[in-house]
């Protein structure tokens, strides 16, 4: 049966993200409330967990998952490097709805990881989400809370009408506004490249870039 969390999106409670937290500690995948829509959060360390997203969401293995970090420290545990060129996107989108493609390290499951060897990651601006990610250590997953090919979920409905009572936990903020998910950007060698255009638009994102 699911456990459901209910809690204050903007001012959340340390009991219950730390109940939230034992399940990511067990291996568990949960759902929970970001700045754009509800994710599936898993150990992105543990390839047990991962796979059960893969199953639960029936996404193909091929198509990587990105990852949330709570800070640039976290993030070096992660990657293989950090290319300078990606710190002023992070310095005026991080915490928020940017992703970033970076080279992976060895520990990341290759499940994460794309055919050019990088893997998307961002600093996520809900509370919730940050929450969790800080008081869990280590990075989570944040793919979106629904089958592969269907809708995003914006609010513990969506997600239970999904997954019924296969998510041992969701993690209940609310509703999320309409949003179209994160924006997504490769920065290869001195050119930048964007995969999908989300919550940030794409010219926003290339100005920062380009100044």
């Amino acid at each position: 049966m699911t456990e459901i969390i209910s809690i204050d999106s903007r001012h959340p409670d340390r009991n219950e993200i730390s109940r939230a937290v034992e399940f990511l500690k067990s291996g568990q995948v949960i759902a929970y409330p970001t700045e754009t829509i509800y994710g599936l959060g898993a150990d992105a360390l543990s390839r047990k967990a991962v796979k059960r997203i893969y199953d639960l969401k029936s996404r193909d293995y091929g198509l990587p998952i990105s990852i949330l970090v709570a800070d640039l420290k976290m993030l070096r545990t992660v990657v293989a490097f950090v290319p300078d060129r990606t710190l002023p996107l992070m310095r005026k989108y991080w915490p928020g709805p940017l992703t970033i493609l970076f080279p992976v390290s060895d520990i990341i499951p290759k499940g994460f990881v794309t055919n050019t060897g990088k893997i998307g990651i961002r600093v996520s601006s809900h509370p919730v989400a940050a929450a969790l990610v800080e008081s869990f250590g280590g990075p989570i997953t944040t793919t979106s809370a629904n089958l592969s090919g269907f809708p995003p979920s914006l609010s513990v409905k969506h997600v239970r009408k999904y997954f019924g009572e296969k998510l041992p936990c969701i993690v209940d903020g609310g509703e999320c506004e309409p949003s179209r998910g994160s924006t997504v950007v490769d920065i290869a060698d001195e050119s930048m490249r964007i995969i999908r255009e989300g919550a940030i638009s794409a010219d926003e994102v290339i100005r920062c870039f380009q100044n």
